[in-house]
């Protein structure tokens, strides 16, 4: 086991490094005991037709502690756009939960070329504010799951084909769902920038591999129906993943304490936000259910001359 937990660390370092240098969001950030009584904030709107905005409020409790960080109830929760007129919205409170969504029957689509700004206003008058361009994302062309080359084709992997938006600057992440649930912790995350591909179509690109050799460890099964999400996102929102993903792999006799993952909000106090407000476009892949035929290694999509 725990070789295979090292090798499937390498890979991903060797991945990151070559291929690309690189729904709601699960934020688990680590905190240590100066992060107390700090607001932390998860939010999000996409340009799926439903369910497209979230933002859950929570303040921090000290490290040591294991109760369920306090939900922020009753604050004033407003998106605007930067439309020629701006459209406005304020989100409702679900229960006392710190979960505020839109109100029942409007829509509040969002729109690629569009710039979001996220406005919290608590009862005790501090102001958070967040601001996201919405990047159109291209078409997530093909998904497949087959057994990968990386692992003498013993393990299975996820494999997208897509176009790269020529022009450099552009950052994606993959949303991967299983049965209908999203892998998030950060040993799952697939999260890149456009840095060494810029413009290219991008074929048979790995996202995910199944490196566990226990079967009850594995994260793909037979029968299994696997989605995955494109999402356009923006720099800070993929250094925001990358801090995630960082801390997910520490934990060595060399690994630095954890510290507080960059995101892109601010507060009128001066004291750190936790957390990300992120705008994305999504491309949904085609559905794969996994069954003997996907265990067969990946045929390359590269066009033959």
């Amino acid at each position: 086991m725990k070789t295979a937990q090292l090798l499937k660390a390498l890979i991903i370092i060797i991945f990151v490094i070559i291929a690309l240098a690189s729904c709601e969001d699960v934020v688990d950030v680590n905190l240590n005991d100066e992060d107390i009584d700090l607001i932390s904030v998860e939010a999000y709107i996409n340009t799926n037709i439903e369910n497209n905005v979230y933002v859950k409020l929570e303040r921090t409790l000290p490290v040591n502690q294991t109760a369920q960080n306090p939900a922020i109830s009753n604050a004033q929760v407003m998106l605007t756009d930067d439309a020629a007129t701006p459209n406005t919205i304020t989100l409702e409170e679900q229960g006392s939960t710190g979960v505020y969504l839109l109100p029942e029957d409007v829509a509040y689509p969002g729109v690629p070329g569009r710039t979001y700004t996220l406005t919290v206003t608590t009862s005790d008058g501090t102001v958070i504010t967040a601001q996201e361009y919405l990047q159109q994302v291209e078409n997530l062309d093909t998904v497949k799951v087959n057994l990968s080359d990386r692992g003498n084709f013993e393990y299975l992997g996820v494999y997208i084909n897509s176009q790269e938006t020529p022009g450099l600057g552009h950052y994606y992440k993959w949303d991967i769902y299983i049965n209908g649930n999203l892998l998030y912790s950060g040993e799952d995350l697939a999260f890149a920038s456009d840095e060494l591909v810029d413009g290219n179509y991008i074929y048979d690109m790995l996202i995910m591999l199944d490196w566990e050799d226990e079967e009850e460890d594995k994260i793909l099964h037979t029968g299994d129906t696997v989605v995955v999400h494109q999402l356009s996102i923006s720099e800070e929102a993929y250094k925001f993943y990358w801090g995630m993903s960082d801390q997910a792999w520490a934990g060595g006799p060399f690994s630095v304490p954890p510290a507080n993952i960059p995101g892109n909000l601010n507060s009128s106090d001066g004291k750190r936000v936790l957390g990300l407000f992120s705008a994305r476009d999504i491309s949904v892949g085609n559905p794969v259910i996994i069954d003997e035929s996907n265990y067969t290694p990946v045929i390359s999509s590269v066009p033959k001359n």
